[in-house]
């Protein structure tokens, strides 16, 4: 699972953004995505929120089956497909 944390608006966060989503079209099939906007957390969120969320944004969190932080970053970043590819290789 990719959990994404945003805030609308963001520069940042809108040019992870677009990598984010460009993750998705090559992994939707094998990797769950997960869309966090911190400014108007959903009740289904919050939790994600207090689990993961570190403060700063944009921030990305990779869990591995177990539901276990794999891999972890603040900020913007191109090193998310290779940690899924990781992934996926374990």
């Amino acid at each position: 699972t990719l959990i994404f944390f945003s805030s609308f608006g963001d520069l940042n966060t809108n040019r992870q953004s677009r990598r984010v989503v460009e993750l998705y079209k090559k992994y939707k099939d094998q990797i769950k995505f997960v869309i966090v906007d911190v400014d108007h957390p959903t009740p289904d969120t919050k939790p994600l929120i207090k689990a993961y969320y570190q403060g700063y944004i944009p921030h990305q969190v990779i869990l591995d089956k177990s539901g276990k932080i794999f891999w972890t970053h603040v900020g913007e970043t191109d090193a998310i497909g290779p940690q899924l590819e990781k992934l996926l290789q374990h």
